[in-house]
């Protein structure tokens, strides 16, 4: 089992049929996370170090990279995407803080738990944020929106605002029935295999 005292922060990576997708996001958050909690940034050169076991070669496959100011452990595993009926939207704290991909996701998992849905929709003053595991885009006349009161920035996230995909803009729990559709939309998903929930 990791030890997330030891390892406080991760990231969660695509890798498609032996690729890895989207190093330069990812390197970018870990360099911006490391410097934020520990001042230095160890890590630039763990991409060249990375050995995809040949059994994931194929497929869709998540890495995780768990680490800390010196040093970091590895994981491949099948990807399976989780399956989405129900969902609740939940008022959450000013004091939940995730603006660096935390290991410690308990706040999150208690949340999850105690609404009973298979995800939520987290509000903070009235504010949409994320899910417990996404960041979320709104379709409305073909346009495409995303909260900018975000608890993290994911790396999908960031692009589709670079390629200027989706706008950002600040959406209020009452206005999310002004769009036609969301998706649930982070590294392992993109907005082509996203979840996807019709709203109206």
């Amino acid at each position: 089992m990791l030890d997330i005292s030891k390892f406080p922060v991760f990231e969660t990576i695509l890798v498609r049929e032996g690729k890895i997708c989207s190093t330069e996001f990812h390197l970018e958050r870990m360099q911006n996370t490391c410097m934020s909690l520990w001042g230095e940034f160890r890590h630039k050169d763990i991409f060249n170090r990375l050995e995809i076991p040949d059994k994931m070669q194929q497929g869709i496959i998540k890495l995780n990279i768990y680490y800390n100011k010196y040093i970091s452990e590895i994981a491949f595993s099948n990807y399976i995407k989780k399956e989405i009926k129900s969902i609740e939207n939940i008022e959450i704290q000013d004091s939940i803080d995730y603006k660096c991909k935390y290991t410690n996701r308990k706040n999150f998992e208690k949340i999850l738990s105690e609404s009973g849905a298979d995800e939520v929709i987290l509000i903070r003053n009235g504010f949409v944020t994320d899910t417990t595991k996404a960041n979320i885009v709104f379709e409305k006349n073909g346009k495409l929106f995303t909260p900018d009161t975000y608890l993290l920035n994911g790396t999908m996230r960031q692009f589709l605002l670079k390629t200027k995909r989706i706008i950002e803009k600040p959406i209020r729990e009452e206005e999310i029935s002004d769009y036609e559709k969301m998706y649930f939309i982070n590294a392992m998903n993109p907005i082509e295999t996203a979840f996807v929930k019709n709203i109206r």
